[in-house]
């Protein structure tokens, strides 16, 4: 019998490179041999030293380089934030499936803070064929705008305070710009309230829609069950995680989700 989770096994990753992205985020760019190159939407398992192991999106392949943009946000990506150039750490994956993506399509693209940063990646795949809604508290929390500005047709950006572009949240942007813009499909990043809001604005406007979804996640592969996703019993880690609309519409998705106990929880 072979193996099969043999190739489930972590690899080294040096840290090549490590850019502010601003006040609390970072991109590192590692240098790591993994079995294929990752799709946007994809994602690696990481694991710094001394640190646990945790999922992140990926945002970008860059000259050879996988780019991980990571928030400082708990105990893990903390210690990340600690690290330096050439530090190694280590990584398992890419796991998931990614967007589906369809050249002759017209994509709106919704990022939630640093939840646009695997957007940029699909941006990058797609160029001059998305609009960017980017929608954040204030001016300072945003990232990866030059690179938005570069691959993206349009870029429309949302901030609470008023400080930058539109006043307001991006649910409300979206629902100025919906009817004056011209594409087929939502894709959507950052946090899940604000998703599913963005998933019924699609619903009720008849366009299709993707969303990467986040859960607990332990093992990436499928068989710890922490990120369940009820009542289908979909994991996102294999399953997802990105998910359309008509599987989201069966689910929990905006509503519940399972804490580290495997308790199902109310979203706030």
């Amino acid at each position: 019998m072979v193996y099969r989770y043999l190739r489930h096994g972590f690899k080294r990753a040096i840290i090549r490179r490590i850019i502010d992205e601003n006040y609390y985020i970072k991109s590192f760019y590692l240098d790591v041999n993994l079995p294929k190159i990752p799709k946007p939407g994809q994602f690696l398992m990481i694991m710094p030293p001394n640190g646990e192991e945790i999922p992140i999106s990926v945002s970008g392949h860059i000259d050879g380089l996988i780019r991980l943009t990571i928030a400082r946000v708990g105990y893990t990506t903390n210690l990340m934030h600690k690290l330096s150039i050439n530090n190694i750490i280590l990584v398992r994956g890419p796991y998931g499936n990614g967007f589906k993506l369809n050249n002759d399509k017209k994509y709106l693209l919704v990022g939630g803070g640093y939840g646009v940063a695997p957007l940029i990646y699909i941006a990058e795949q797609l160029y001059g064929k998305t609009i960017l809604l980017l929608g954040v508290r204030s001016k300072r929390d945003i990232i990866l705008i030059d690179e938005a500005q570069k691959y993206c047709g349009k870029v429309f950006i949302s901030s609470e305070d008023g400080s930058i572009g539109f006043k307001g949240t991006v649910i409300d942007l979206l629902e100025k710009l919906v009817l004056t813009e011209d594409f087929d499909e939502i894709i959507a990043c950052g946090p899940e309230k604000m998703m599913y809001k963005v998933m019924l604005i699609a619903e009720r406007y008849g366009k299709d829609f993707q969303a990467s979804l986040e859960r607990l996640m332990k093992c990436g592969f499928g068989i710890c069950g922490s990120c369940i996703l009820d009542p289908l019993g979909l994991r996102v880690c294999v399953d997802g995680p990105v998910f359309d609309l008509k599987i989201l519409r069966k689910t929990d998705f905006g509503k519940y989700f399972r804490d580290e106990y495997g308790r199902r929880v109310e979203l706030k």
